[in-house]
C-alpha cells in the first residue's frame, strides 16, 4: 500500500470517527448484506465436494445441459437484442403509426410471470391448440429448443428494449446529419456513428437479457421437453431426487457464465468513451430513412405485436373456457378456483409489497453513502449492492435454502425467508434507481443546509428525501412487479403455508389445467397493471417517470 493510500485511509477513518451514526450505518449495511447475499452464495459453492463438481464433466446428461444452457443463452440473447433494437429504433427514430401500441407490447411480458408465454404457446400450437388443431388441423411438435427459443425471445426482448430505447432517445441526431453532409452512406452512418453511440444500451440490454435467459426456469420446465438445461436439472435434483450436493453443483455451474457475462459487459462498455456533449442542445428531427426501410421495420414490429397480442389474448380466452380444446363454453368456474386459492394470491401481494418496501428503504442510504460519502470503501459497497443482479435467481434461492436451514438463523418454511430473498434479489433494482436519482441532484443544496448548521441526518431527511421520492417509488414499483411474478428465486424456499400465485400456476400447467392456469395468470397480470397504473399517475403528478 502506498503512502498516499495510507493517508487516504487514515483520513477516511478520522472522518468516520467524527460521524458515528454514519459509521454505525455503514457497518450495519455491510454485515446485513454480507450475511444475506455473500453467505448464501458461499454456502452453495462450498456445499458440493470436488467429486460432485467433476460429475459435471463425467455425467453426459449434465454436461449436455450445461452446453444447452450456453447455446440457448447465446441464440436467445442475439434474437432478443435484435428485436429490441428494431423496436427501439422504430419508436424513437421513425415517423410511423401505432407507436403507443408498440410501447404497450414491450410492457406486457415484463408485468406477467416469465413462463406465461410458454403456456400461451401450448394453448395456440399444442395438441389441443386453437391454431394447430382447430385452424390448420395439424399436430406440431412444439417442445424442444426451437419452441423455447421463440418463447424466450418474446418473453425477454422487452428487457433489452428498455435499455436500448433510453440510449436511442438520448442520442444526438446532429452527428448523423454531419456524417451525411460529409458524404457518408446510410450504412456507414449506422455502422460508424449510430451503433457505436448505442453500444452501452446494446451491451446493457444484452446483459440483462442473457442473465434472464440463463436463469430462466419456468419456460424450460413447460416447453423444453427433453431438452435439458441447468436450471431445470438443478430443480429436478433438489425437488425430485433430494440430491442437494448435485443441485448445488449445477447451480454453481450456472453462476460461472452469469458472472462472466457481468464482467464482459462492464469491460466492453466501461473502457470506451461515449461522450457526445457539445455544449449545445440539438432539436433536429431524426434523419429520414428510405420508404422501404421505414415500412419494412414497421411491418416487422406489427408482426411481433400481433404475435404477442395473440399470446395474451388466448390467455384471457382460456380463462373463461370450460375445457380447453373440447368444450369452449363460457364459464366463471376458473375464476372461482382462483378465489379458492386466495391465500396464494394474498401471499404473492404480501411478499412482493413487504420485500419491495424493504429493498427500497435499504438501498436508499446505501446509494447515498456510495454517491455522497468518500470513505474509501465505496467500490466495495457498490459491489455488494449490485452482486445479486449478477446471480441467477435459482442460485440465490438455493443459497437461501441451504444457508438458513440451520443455525444460527433458521428461516426454512417461514414467510421471512420469502421476503428476505425477494428483498435482496431486488436490491440492485432499487439501488440503481436511487443512485441515478442522487446523480441528478447537485451538492449545493446539501452544502447550504450543512453550512446553516443542519446535521447530515437532518439534511438527508429534509433536503434529499423529498427530491428522491420519484426514484424511490420507481424502484419500489419495479421491485413489486418483479416479485409478484417471480418464480426462480422462490422455487426452492416456499412451503405449503408460503406458496404464491406463480407456484400455483406452474402446478396447474404441469397438471394440464389450462383454464385455471389462464385465470390465475389473468388475475396476476391485472394486479400488476393496476399497481403500475396507480404508480404512474402518482409519479406523473411530480413530473417524474417510472422507467417503464
Amino acid at each position: 500500500m502506498t503512502s498516499r493510500a495510507v493517508k487516504d485511509a487514515w483520513a477516511d477513518l478520522k472522518r468516520l470517527k467524527q460521524e458515528p451514526i454514519l459509521a454505525a450505518l455503514i457497518v450495519m449495511i455491510i454485515l446485513i448484506t454480507v450475511y444475506f447475499v455473500c453467505w448464501p452464495i458461499l454456502k452453495v459453492i462450498s456445499f458440493p465436494q470436488l467429486s460432485d463438481y467433476l460429475q459435471l464433466f463425467s455425467n453426459s446428461r449434465w454436461f449436455q445441459a450445461a452446453l444447452n444452457s450456453l447455446f440457448m443463452t447465446v441464440i436467445s440473447t442475439i434474437s432478443c437484442t435484435v428485436v429490441a433494437f428494431i423496436f427501439a429504433y422504430s419508436i424513437t427514430r421513425l415517423n410511423i403509426p401505432l407507436k403507443g401500441l408498440f410501447r404497450f407490447i414491450t410492457l406486457l411480458p415484463i408485468v406477467s410471470p416469465p413462463f406465461i408465454v410458454a403456456l400461451s404457446y401450448i394453448l395456440l400450437f399444442g395438441r389441443q391448440g386453437i391454431i394447430s388443431k382447430h385452424v390448420l388441423h395439424l399436430n406440431f411438435d412444439i417442445y424442444g429448443w426451437h419452441g423455447l427459443w421463440l418463447i424466450q425471445t418474446i418473453t425477454f426482448f422487452p428487457y433489452a428494449y428498455a435499455v436500448i430505447n433510453g440510449v436511442l432517445k438520448a442520442g444526438p441526431t446532429n452527428l448523423e446529419y454531419a456524417a451525411y453532409n460529409l458524404g457518408a452512406t446510410r450504412w456507414q452512418v449506422f455502422k460508424d456513428v449510430l451503433f457505436p453511440l448505442c453500444r452501452p444500451g446494446v451491451a446493457g440490454g444484452a446483459l440483462i437479457t442473457a442473465m434472464n435467459v440463463l436463469a430462466d426456469f419456468g419456460n424450460p420446465m413447460i416447453i423444453g421437453g427433453n431438452y435439458t438445461l441447468l436450471p431445470t436439472e438443478a430443480y429436478m435434483q433438489m425437488a425430485g431426487l433430494f440430491d442437494l450436493p448435485s443441485a448445488a453443483m449445477l447451480s454453481t455451474a450456472l453462476l460461472i457464465p452469469a458472472l462472466g457475462l457481468f464482467v464482459l459487459n462492464r469491460n466492453w462498455v466501461g473502457k470506451r468513451s461515449y461522450v457526445t456533449v457539445t455544449g449545445k442542445e440539438t432539436s433536429l428531427a431524426p434523419y429520414p430513412v428510405p420508404f422501404y426501410v421505414k415500412w419494412g421495420l414497421f411491418s416487422f414490429c406489427l408482426f411481433v405485436t400481433a404475435v404477442i397480442l395473440a399470446v395474451y389474448g388466448v390467455l384471457f380466452y382460456g380463462a373463461f373456457t370450460k375445457t380447453w380444446g373440447y368444450d369452449w363454453s363460457f364459464t366463471l368456474n376458473n375464476m372461482s378456483y382462483v378465489f379458492a386459492k386466495g391465500k396464494e394470491m394474498f401471499n404473492s401481494i404480501k411478499f412482493a409489497l413487504i420485500s419491495s418496501i424493504a429493498a427500497a428503504l435499504f438501498s436508499l442510504p446505501l446509494a447515498y453513502i456510495v454517491q455522497r460519502k468518500q470513505i474509501g470503501i465505496n467500490r466495495f459497497l457498490d459491489f455488494l449492492a449490485i452482486l445479486p443482479g449478477a446471480v441467477p435467481g435459482v442460485f440465490l434461492g438455493l443459497g437461501f435454502a441451504i444457508a438458513f436451514n440451520e443455525g444460527p438463523l433458521v428461516l426454512t418454511g417461514t414467510s421471512a425467508i420469502m421476503i428476505i430473498a425477494l428483498m435482496f434479489w431486488n436490491l440492485p433494482t432499487c439501488y440503481s434507481a436511487s443512485l441515478a436519482g442522487l446523480q441528478q441532484i447537485g451538492t449545493s443544496l446539501e452544502e447550504a443546509s450543512l453550512n446553516m448548521g443542519a446535521g447530515n441526518f437532518r439534511t438527508f431527511k429534509n433536503i434529499l428525501l423529498p427530491l428522491l421520492r420519484g426514484p424511490f417509488l420507481s424502484g419500489l414499483v419495479l421491485s413489486f412487479l418483479r416479485s409478484v411474478t417471480c418464480l426462480s428465486v422462490i422455487i426452492f424456499i416456499y412451503s405449503a403455508g408460503t406458496s404464491v400465485g406463480t407456484i400455483s400456476i406452474l402446478g396447474l400447467v404441469q397438471n394440464g389445467a389450462w383454464g385455471s392456469a389462464s385465470a390465475f395468470t389473468v388475475v396476476l397480470i391485472s394486479i400488476a397493471f393496476a399497481v403500475l397504473g396507480i404508480a404512474r399517475l402518482f409519479i406523473k403528478e411530480q413530473g417524474k417517470s417510472i422507467g417503464l
